[in-house]
């Protein structure tokens, strides 16, 4: 039988040169702290583990299955390379049995996170922690016959439910016997089982469930398991279960999302897997408490961007009825060495098979904003071996691909996959918190035969900063509602959007971003990093989509105003909500998730607002009126530019400042794609005296990554490199753009 051992204590860590071993336990990651702290200077590169163990001599075979190791790692035992993985996502899978010695026997571990190797992610918006981050199985066996854990990195039993409750089984074994397969339903009873002979290599069979309770979703998340065992000459080798769900389900390209038959509208999150303090190296206990926080505010679907993330997750996936896009990390761009089209090939074979038997998972993603770097022929080459191989490995799931809002719907990128979606982040990157609905009529217009979803949306919240008018990149709470405020109702009124997912669940680390004073760190979230505050566009969210009657007073951190009068806002599922001004009636409000109470006077000094609704819910918070508006909630952007660049700027200076934005119809603007306005020679000219001239004096890397922005506007660009130029060169460029007639 099989012997499953948790080897996660005793190891011991140290950089590649460094003389000393410190102990640790896994999971682990040594960018924990500074994969969080801004400067993108996090270390890159090489690092040791080591563990000492004494080894049972009784065992036939003996395996490890590592969690993860990001991104390359080598394993030795008593010296000798047992076995190599690129990859930081998956799981695989040595074999000790060989190198195993009487008494004392080490085993090192090299994992290595350097930049530059031929592994995906290549470069995205989040810190690609380095390390042991998910824990070590010791699996051994007393025959060599069992379930072939060799085979990437999972036990090589694949399952198919269909909702006509036949359930097709693939299995790969190592010897021959009798296989047993039994599915038991949730009360663990047994209604179908089978026993037949098995020779090694691949197996197939097939038993049917009569009449299946259908996996429905988080209104019933019901779960069979399949019990598969491995049996010669009356005695078990092995054993397997995994559960299982029966489900159908399809996306229109004019109606939406259907499940098991009906419209099921999905909306929910994204999430990246990090913590603050520890990045990738969380426990079980995080897992639960994230999916508790995205189960309050009643999401029906996750994104997993932009990796595997742990098997434990998708489990909870799979219990709470969350539909989910599992993905791999090919994001931004291509490299062109082969090698790394071959990690890719080999990252996206083991996110399927080693997720294939979780009914949470309805969409493989291959990829995220190919359309940021300039399209290649390699590129679309590669995805589409990508979208042949997922459908290879599982034709029962459609394929997706996320694309940056800024690629054309004529792009190649919409026909690679089964189903597309944009990430658009109007009112925060480009245009307006108003565009959100004219963004997707006009692109649906003109793919109109294409399912279409939003991937990601939304804007950076810091809980410091707050204003009663907020406006775009002012990082306040109120600004990020009103953002996503304005998604939904566009959302909501355009039926034929398949999917919605907000950009981000939790805040997450970014090791290279400083913005909204706060280093290293996307804070998109609607929880903070370390998931202690819930902002307000969570309960907006709570207020749309849970059934869990609440109401939410906004603005318990925005706490001092000036105001003589203010306008209250309040979040609640319920029909009707009535606000209290210091203990007097004010005003009462029938409505949908978002309630305004215009005109509230406030007395100098402390007021108590209080808000109830007719089923007993209630919120109260103390606004406390002061002389003048605070300064201590208002964002002041550090700008960084050097004196050389003042003196650059000096010789532009002479020109009359505009006070606005201005795109005439026709001309170019600072919201083309940067591809579209350095192909015009006069584009190109305006880019290159008004802004690549100056970064060049201090940042030649910034005006490279600029100057090859493919999609992406120069408005985006901007967004991440203002802080080293003076505001009105933006102006000034866009004056310039508008004078260059459209090609």
């Amino acid at each position: 039988m099989r012997q499953t051992t948790v080897w996660n204590e005793q190891w011991q860590f140290r950089k590649d040169g460094a003389a000393d071993w410190e102990p640790v336990r896994l999971p682990h990651t040594w960018n924990a702290l500074d994969g969080q702290d801004g400067g993108g200077d996090y270390y890159q590169g090489k690092a040791w583990y080591r563990k000492a163990f004494r080894a049972d001599l009784s065992w036939k075979e003996v395996f490890l299955r590592f969690g993860a190791a990001s991104k390359r790692a080598e394993v030795y035992c008593n010296g000798k390379l047992l076995g190599s993985h690129d990859g930081g996502f998956s799981a695989f899978t040595v074999e000790l049995t060989p190198c195993l010695l009487p008494g004392e026997n080490e085993l090192l571990v090299l994992c290595d996170n350097s930049a530059d190797l031929p592994i995906y992610p290549q470069y995205a918006d989040f810190t690609f922690f380095g390390g042991l981050y998910r824990g070590v199985e010791l699996i051994c066996f007393d025959t060599p016959a069992h379930f072939d854990v060799r085979s990437f990195g999972t036990d090589a039993v694949l399952i198919t439910p269909d909702v006509s409750g036949a359930v097709s089984i693939r299995s790969l074994l190592t010897g021959a016997g009798s296989l047993r397969a039994e599915i038991l339903d949730a009360g663990g009873a047994i209604i179908a089982e089978l026993e037949e002979p098995a020779e090694a290599g691949e197996h197939r069979t097939s038993l049917s469930v009569p009449e299946p309770h259908r996996w429905d979703g988080t209104a019933d998340p019901y779960l069979y398991t399949a019990r598969l065992t491995f049996s010669a000459e009356g005695r078990e080798l092995d054993s397997f279960s995994a559960r299982i769900g029966f489900r159908e389900y399809f996306a229109s390209a004019s109606e939406g999302f259907f499940l098991n038959g009906r419209s099921y509208p999905l909306h929910g999150v994204c999430r990246h897997q990090d913590r603050e303090d520890m990045g990738w190296a969380v426990t079980e206990k995080e897992h639960l408490e994230d999916m508790a926080l995205i189960r309050e505010i009643g999401a029906n679907t996750v994104r997993l961007a932009h990796y595997q993330q742990a098997p434990f997750f998708y489990s909870l996936c799979d219990r709470e009825g969350l539909a989910v896009w599992a993905e791999i990390p090919f994001i931004s761009g291509h490299d062109p060495r082969p090698e790394a089209d071959e990690n890719l090939l080999g990252q996206l074979r083991e996110l399927v098979l080693q997720n294939y038997n979780h009914p949470s998972i309805f969409f493989w993603g291959i990829a995220n904003e190919l359309g940021i770097a300039k399209e290649t022929e390699a590129m679309l080459s590669i995805a589409r071996r990508l979208n042949a191989l997922a459908k290879e490995l599982d034709p029962t799931r459609p394929t997706v691909l996320a694309n940056v809002g800024m690629t054309p719907p004529e792009s190649p990128l919409f026909r690679v996959t089964d189903l597309a979606s944009y990430n658009e982040y109007m009112g925060w990157y480009s245009g307006s918190a108003d565009d959100h609905g004219p963004f997707f009529d006009e692109r649906h217009a003109r793919i109109p035969e294409i399912p279409l979803a939003v991937s990601e949306y939304g804007a950076d919240c810091l809980l410091q900063w707050h204003s009663a008018q907020p406006k775009v990149q002012d990082y306040t709470e109120e600004y990020q509602a009103v953002v996503h405020e304005k998604a939904m109702a566009a959302f909501n009124a355009r039926p034929y959007l398949w999917a919605t997912w907000l950009w981000n669940m939790f805040d997450f680390a970014a090791d290279g971003r400083d913005e909204g004073g706060c280093r290293g760190r996307n804070n998109k979230g609607l929880v903070t990093y370390d998931r202690k505050t819930r902002k307000q566009a969570f309960y907006l969210y709570k207020a749309l989509w849970s059934r869990e009657p609440f109401v939410y007073l906004c603005g318990h951190r925005f706490r001092k105003r000036a105001e003589e009068a203010v306008e209250v806002k309040v979040y609640s599922n319920q029909a009707h909500v009535s606000l209290w001004i210091n203990g007097q009636f004010f005003a009462g409000r029938d409505g949908s998730a978002v309630f305004l109470f215009p005109g509230v006077p406030l007395r100098m000094g402390d007021n108590e607002l209080l808000v109830r609704t007719p089923d007993g819910c209630a919120d109260s918070l103390i606004l406390e009126r002061v002389e003048t508006a605070p300064e201590e909630y208002v964002f002041r952007e550090e700008k960084r530019f050097s004196s050389s660049v003042a003196q650059w700027f000096a010789k532009l200076s002479g020109e009359p400042v505009p006070q606005e934005l201005d795109i005439r119809p026709g001309y170019l603007s600072v919201n083309d794609p940067m591809d579209l306005i350095i192909s015009v020679p006069e584009g190109r000219r305006a880019v290159q005296e008004l802004v690549i001239d100056a970064l060049a004096i201090d940042n030649p890397g910034a005006a490279q990554r600029m100057e090859g922005g493919g999609s992406l506007s120069f408005t985006d660009i901007w967004h991440h490199i203002r802080k080293l130029l003076p505001d009105e060169v933006y102006y000034y460029l866009n004056e310039r753009l508008n004078r260059i007639p459209r090609p």
